[in-house]
């Protein structure tokens, strides 16, 4: 296929906001696998109030991101990758390695995911065999679906929806059912007041890459929240609508005319087209951070009522075992088997929706990394790349409990945010500005707010480093 350097095009009208929501559904998804299903209910459980007030700071400041990351796609109808690639390889090589590292690790989902359905059936073996056992198991079972799919992208965002309402509805009315007021009142008094920030942590002993773990999955985190940008791209915003989609392994494809970019004019239709444009992006990213904030704060509040007083926080490979309560205490114990049956499901979603994302990412660098890979056409590398992770998946998974791999990706994920925003501006702000119409780059304030993100991801890095060394 002969690809043109540059391509003129109209920027497509966007259709009705509410029937392009759909990256927010997977995003918050694959959040709530980690985040909000483990992470948080650890500290909660563990920690009590004493970090509490930093939840929802962490899970909003995302947002930024989010829009950044979705802006680029928008404009020029690439993935990130290619945006970093443009600016220099030796930029974006090092970049790409920490990418490449830090995404070794998604076994630890998988394995999440199998612990809870061992907790159900108590086989085979003990809980180790029998996590492993299963999340093999559904590791083949997901994996045929991504594979078989008509369309990738559809497949996840419908699986996404579903475990996203039948999680929320049943943290609801758990809520409902269990909490009392004075146990809303003393968790808002965490929530929204700094006084509470440390009280009761022994800091001689303490783990810090589990509170950067906390903030950092207070959202996505690091390298995930750069997959917002190949949801969009597959599910048509703006310019990505002229982009080929990723489709099922024995789909055959009409192959459409590609460009390396493309380029819409400064007139008053483009002009009124993105401006919608952006204003779904706003809705979206906001709607994603949103249903996640919903859902931490949910389970964070379970968490406090139920566990904390008994200090019953998730450990080892029984990872899921303690938030079963959440259920369990409403709706007894077939409440209990439901609540494991949905952390499975989240889990292995949140490893499934991982290997897609992980897989764009790598296929686009890949692709546009070098003239000799693009012999290969794009769909080569995503299904060259999406078995690799399913076999490093399955090779790491033994090495260790699911609490080190989540920590590991934390703990990278900071270094990511420093290392990538900055890149991020200089695409946004600098270097699209010069070649789309002016129209196209941010106001003042979201530049200063993507900025005031780096700082705060910046300090923090900075700040674990010293507590560290």
């Amino acid at each position: 296929m002969v690809k043109l350097k540059k391509m003129k095009k109209k920027l497509p009208v966007p259709p009705f906001w509410l029937t392009l929501l759909g990256p927010a559904f997977v995003w918050a998804a694959t959040a709530q696998g980690s985040g909000e299903l483990i992470w948080w209910p650890y500290l909660v459980a563990r920690y009590g109030k004493a970090f509490l007030f930093l939840l929802l700071p962490a899970a909003l400041i995302q947002f930024f991101v989010n829009k950044e990351v979705a802006k680029y796609t928008l404009i020029t109808g690439k993935g990130i990758w290619k945006g970093f690639l443009s600016l220099s390889q030796w930029y974006t090589l090092p970049l790409f390695f920490l990418c490449f590292v830090n995404f070794l690790w998604l076994g630890g989902y998988a394995s999440a995911g199998g612990s809870s359905i061992y907790e159900i059936v108590k086989a085979p073996g003990d809980v180790k065999l029998g996590s492993l056992f299963w999340a093999y198991i559904l590791i083949a079972v997901f994996s045929f679906g991504l594979i078989f799919s008509k369309t990738v992208y559809n497949f996840i965002e419908k699986i996404m929806k579903g475990i996203t309402v039948i999680t929320i509805f049943g943290l609801l009315v758990s809520v409902f059912l269990i909490v009392k007021i004075p146990d809303l009142i003393n968790f808002a008094n965490g929530l929204f007041s700094p006084l509470n920030l440390g009280k009761g942590v022994d800091w001689n002993s303490f783990d810090y890459s589990q509170l950067i773990t906390g903030l950092v999955f207070a959202g996505m985190g690091g390298f995930l929240n750069l997959m917002y940008s190949y949801w969009m791209k597959d599910k048509g915003v703006g310019m990505a609508q002229y982009e080929q989609k990723i489709s099922g392994l024995t789909t055959k494809d009409i192959i459409l005319p590609e460009a390396e970019e493309y380029i819409f004019e400064d007139d008053l239709e483009n002009q009124e087209n993105f401006g919608k444009w952006k204003k779904y992006l706003n809705i979206d990213a906001g709607l994603a951070v949103l249903i996640n904030a919903l859902t931490i704060i949910l389970t964070s509040l379970l968490a406090f009522v139920l566990l904390w007083p008994k200090r019953n926080y998730p450990q080892g490979w029984s990872i899921t075992v303690a938030q079963s309560a959440f259920f369990e205490t409403s709706f007894g114990f077939l409440g209990r088997i439901l609540f494991l049956i949905v952390a499975a499901a989240f889990l292995i979603d949140t490893w499934l929706s991982l290997s897609d994302g992980v897989a764009r990412q790598f296929a686009d660098f890949t692709y546009n990394v070098s003239q000799k890979a693009r012999k290969k056409p794009l769909k080569h590398w995503y299904y060259f790349w999406l078995f690799f992770i399913i076999g490093s998946t399955v090779l790491t998974m033994p090495l260790a409990q699911p609490f080190f791999f989540f920590k590991m990706v934390g703990v990278i994920s900071v270094f990511a945010f420093v290392f990538y925003l900055p890149g991020l501006w200089y695409l946004n702000y600098y270097k699209l500005p010069k070649i789309y119409p002016k129209f196209i780059k941010g106001t003042r304030g979201e530049e200063v707010a993507l900025i005031a993100t780096w700082l705060i991801y910046t300090f923090l890095a900075v700040w674990y480093l010293v507590k560290i060394l």
